[in-house]
Order: structure tokens, then sequence, then C-alpha cells
């Protein structure tokens, strides 16, 4: 991620998106390393409607074999980094 400020602003823009996603979740309880699965109890439709929060947030795209592979809010956060900085025309 570009800069510790980035990062923190980055993490808790994604935990107050994750927060208004996922019923009975508050940003309080999203930590950078928890997972949305075990720790978050983000079940797979969940899942679907935080990857479309996230697409239409930054306007980008997220393959769906990638974000599978994002388990973590803190991998979240860095894809978004990267997909952001990416020039415009791209996937995530």
């Amino acid at each position: 991620m570009p800069s510790t400020a980035d990062e923190r602003q980055l993490l808790d823009e994604l935990r107050d998106l994750l927060a208004a996603t996922v019923e009975d979740l508050t940003a309080e309880e999203i930590g950078p390393d928890s997972s949305l699965q075990d720790d978050l109890g983000v079940d797979s439709l969940a899942r679907l409607e935080l990857v479309a929060a996230i697409e239409d947030r930054w306007q980008i795209e997220v393959p769906q074999e990638q974000a599978d592979r994002l388990t973590t809010v803190r991998q979240i956060a860095a894809h978004l980094a990267e997909a952001v900085a990416a020039p415009a025309g791209g996937t995530a």
C-alpha cells in the first residue's frame, strides 16, 4: 500500500462498507486481519454483496476468482490500493 495514512483511510472506508453490508456487524468489530468468514461470519451471499458494494464504491471490477482469494480485510484493502492505482479500463 502507498503509505500508512492511505492504508489507514482505506481500511477505515472498507470497515465502514463491510459494517453497512453485513447485518449485525459494526465497524469497531472489524480488525485489519479479521477473516471474513471465520472471524466476521461473512457467508457467500454477504460476500457477493460486499464485492458488489466495493465495485460500486471504487468503480472497479473484481473477478470472482480474485474475490475468492481475498479472505481478510487487509487483503481486500491491499487489492483495492493496487486496483485504484491501476490505469482505467483494467480489472482489479
